[in-house]
């Protein structure tokens, strides 16, 4: 059985593309071999990964295509990318799996490829239901159709000319419904919310993401804290965004818990572009500026420094952050937000509260950092992703699924 797996990107561009990268190194290793193609493929970390949009001349077309017809609304609207290269390379192939079609892969690439290869097309967010938004934030148009979005600029005509939310949510209804593609979510949060905007020609299935306990290994908490010069009896709280001013990650939320407790004195690790409005929001507290990690080894180092992780993200599917601090034996205080609730048990193995709830937030980062058994949450924490979402079971539930078309 051989394997091409299909993302917009390399892990370094996000959570999905990690997912997809993972899977193909991970079936390479237990020798099924498997083709990594990548549509924004500047960074190859693998001699199997190749480039989705084809070399030269045909690279360029594909991007200007997809360019083009999103500013007028219909992103990714012709498969180019089929038409180019995938058409003439499919045939190599049993399986194809297709991750993150967002701004790179037209949904359209998916009902060609289903006609020849069993296709299977795994949900890392809302834009595969809607009309384009990677998550719709409150408005439940999607349900019965997008149409006016409220994230798009609705003040002239020509922009709500470009809102072709309908017709793009029509696209992808029909991708679902008409289609042999097998879709793979990775949360029941995620799961649920397709299904009030799709229906199936193959039942879906739920897998969720995996991780690689070995990409996490295990360091002494009491060390990670004096190579950052902080007293070992401080209690480490980490903040983490790529960009931690972007409203939907709820960084403020999480530094208006910090504030509520700053009389038990935490130490805050900020880990991400930080700006000027951050930076004041955090003053009063013992702050140190991490920038923008992208390196997993550097990141483990923060994580084993860190006794708490606030992740107060407001919209999120089954977030790879969350595994790799719980791996880390670093507990989890936030929001129940998507499929949080599906790796956390409140009280068990970390602690979260209903989503913007301010004050539930506040007292429940102050009864961690006081918990005399924090550290027995954070065990449990390991444990727990230990069982639940390794990288065997993930791959062997991948595999059996594909085995099985």
């Amino acid at each position: 059985m051989k394997i091409a797996i299909v993302s917009k990107s390399g892990r370094y561009s996000g959570g999905a593309s990690r997912v997809a990268e993972d899977l193909a190194v991970w079936l390479n290793e237990a020798g099924y071999p498997t083709d990594h193609f990548i549509a924004f493929a500047d960074i190859k970390a693998y001699p199997f990964q190749k480039n989705l949009y084809g070399e030269g001349r045909s690279q360029k077309l594909c991007k200007s295509v997809h360019s083009a017809t999103g500013r007028f609304g219909l992103r990714e609207f012709f498969p180019i990318e089929y038409w180019l290269n995938l058409a003439n390379i499919i045939n190599d192939y049993d399986v194809i799996h297709f991750h993150d079609l967002y701004s790179a892969i037209s949904p359209l690439t998916l009902a060609l490829t289903a006609r020849k290869k069993p296709t299977f097309f795994t949900v890392h967010d809302c834009s595969v239901f809607t009309g384009g938004c990677l998550y719709p934030s409150g408005c439940e148009k999607f349900i019965s159709h997008c149409h006016n979005c409220p994230q798009l600029p609705q003040n002239r005509w020509q922009d709500r000319i470009r809102d072709r939310t309908k017709e793009v949510q029509s696209i992808k209804r029909w991708l679902s419904k008409n289609n042999m593609i097998r879709y793979i979510f990775p949360s029941q949060w995620i799961a649920n919310q397709a299904e009030l905007s799709l229906s199936y020609k193959v039942l879906p299935v739920i897998i969720p993401n995996g991780i690689d306990p070995e990409s996490c290994p295990i360091l002494n908490r009491n060390e990670a804290k004096r190579i950052l010069s902080i007293a070992e009896h401080r209690k480490v709280v980490t903040i983490s965004a790529n960009y931690l001013a972007a409203p939907h990650k709820g960084v403020k939320y999480a530094i208006e818990a910090l504030q509520s407790c700053r009389d038990l004195a935490p130490v805050v690790l900020a880990v991400g572009h930080c700006n000027d409005e951050i930076r004041s929001a955090l003053q009063g507290l013992e702050v140190l500026e991490m920038g923008f990690i992208s390196n997993p080894e550097s990141m483990s180092k923060i994580y084993a420094a860190s006794d708490i992780m606030l992740f107060c993200s407001l919209a999120d599917n089954l977030p790879l952050t969350v595994l790799e601090a719980m791996l880390s034996f670093t507990v989890i205080v936030g929001f129940s937000t998507g499929g949080v609730s599906e790796m956390i048990q409140s009280g068990q193995n970390g602690f979260l509260v209903e989503p913007t709830n301010q004050e539930a937030l506040n007292n429940a980062l102050r009864q961690a950092l006081l918990s005399p058994i924090l550290d027995r949450i954070a065990q449990q924490a390991r444990q727990d992703v230990e069982h639940k979402f390794s990288k065997q079971l993930f791959l062997e539930r991948h595999i059996a699924l594909y085995q099985a078309t």
